[in-house]
């Protein structure tokens, strides 16, 4: 028995062995077995998704070749997407060894897109993050059913989806680079780009200078920590009110399924200035404000799940920043009153004193999913602020509201009302 489990440890060292030997140097040299960003001298993120190989490995053996999903499955899905007349699929250029880099159009009409609200998503740019792909997955199959809430993002957005952005990586099974041994994410500023990131970028190019600007740009990733998170910008690396826009819009996209992801500043980055290499970069260097671009984070690991769960906490937050769903109930609108809400705070009632701050945890649970509207009156039915707003899940909700947030003094009594 002891040869016997003393043979099983050196068989174990020897495939962790092996596993160092099958991988080049520079991504040896990236094994993040923590999951925690690298951070280069000046203190920047250079690795916002962290990388183990021997996981990349293990889920490479455990979902088959291409980690599942290869260029061929890509090339099958095409045609069936494009049976549905919400979708036009077109070939934006190459890769490194002439794959073709394919996007979906997703609206109402596409003859009518320039027209509409202009939502971008790209998946694979490392291909061992499969788990990014399956979330992208799940918004193109909602964007392709005939869901009520599917209905009204077609007839309001134009959603533009590269679901694969580097197929030779993904056909010769690189975890993180393209054919030419280049990790596409940080290569925005080198000088000529990759094939892929000229693609891209010309792509961004055309669609900034149209009638339609890209609004939302995703960068779908996934995180070896095992957690949901978008990487954050600090204000040192943009602006004030654009770190106020992402936490705007992180906190939308979290109210939708809100055990799933981390807050808003679970991952804080460009702590010391503009990063020039990634695709986000581009986006705030020429274009500043006007686009929230974000890298989403998905849980690359064995148990990840709940993707159409992500996939439409995505959707919901992303039309609910572009304020795209604007129906309210109130008491004039007898017909959207409904009695499936249950509502409570705590503590209650809510008080201020010695000057000091107090907060409050406001819960409330739908038994439907249905358009929100939560408002904060005082006693003489002042309105002071609106707490949450859109179109929210049937789910439990949780916000927290501060006296400090209530303009002029601290108020003794908290009336929260739905209207």
């Amino acid at each position: 028995m002891r040869k016997f489990i003393l043979l099983r440890i050196l068989s174990f060292l020897f495939s962790i062995c092996l596993i160092f030997l099958s991988f080049p140097s520079d991504l040896t040299a990236q094994w993040e077995l923590s999951g925690f960003p690298t951070i280069d001298s000046s203190g920047q993120i250079i690795d916002k998704c962290g990388f183990d190989p021997a996981l990349s490995l293990l889920q490479l053996e455990m979902l088959g070749d291409h980690w599942g999903y290869g260029y061929d499955s890509l090339l099958a899905d095409l045609p069936r997407w494009q049976q549905s007349p919400y979708v036009q699929i077109d070939s934006l250029g190459a890769s490194v060894q002439n794959r073709a880099i394919w996007q979906l159009t997703m609206t109402a009409d596409t003859s009518g897109a320039q027209n509409r609200r202009t939502i971008f998503i790209h998946a694979r740019t490392h291909p061992g993050e499969i788990q990014s792909w399956w979330v992208t997955r799940e918004i193109i199959r909602y964007l392709l059913s005939e869901e009520s809430y599917a209905v009204l993002l077609r007839e309001n957005c134009v959603f533009y989806i590269l679901p694969m952005y580097n197929p030779d990586g993904v056909e010769l099974e690189l975890p993180r680079q393209n054919a030419n041994g280049i990790d596409l994410e940080s290569n925005w500023d080198k000088n000529p780009v990759q094939p892929e990131v000229a693609v891209l970028r010309n792509r961004f190019t055309s669609l900034m200078n149209s009638d339609a600007p890209i609004e939302v740009a995703l960068n779908m990733h996934s995180s070896v920590s095992c957690t949901r998170y978008f990487v954050y910008h600090s204000e040192v690396g943009t602006s004030a009110n654009y770190a106020l826009l992402e936490q705007e819009y992180i906190d939308g996209v979290r109210s939708y399924f809100y055990q799933g992801f981390q807050p808003w500043d679970y991952f804080v980055s460009w702590t010391s200035g503009t990063p020039p290499q990634y695709p986000e970069s581009w986006f705030w260097l020429n274009h500043g404000e006007t686009v929230m671009a974000l890298t989403y984070e998905d849980m690359n690991c064995l148990s990840a799940g709940d993707f159409d769960k992500t996939a439409l906490a995505l959707l919901h937050g992303s039309a609910d920043y572009l304020g795209l769903i604007n129906t309210e109930i109130s008491d004039d609108n007898p017909e959207l009153v409904r009695d499936d809400m249950q509502l409570q705070n705590f503590p209650n009632p809510v008080s201020s004193a010695g000057g000091r701050s107090l907060s409050t945890m406001i819960q409330y649970s739908l038994k439907t999913s249905r358009h929100v509207r939560l408002v904060l009156y005082d006693v003489l039915g002042r309105q002071l602020d609106v707490l949450d707003q859109g179109y929210r899940s049937a789910d439990q909700h949780r916000l927290f509201f501060s006296t400090l947030t209530v303009t002029g003094h601290f108020r003794d009594f908290l009336n929260s009302k739905i209207l």
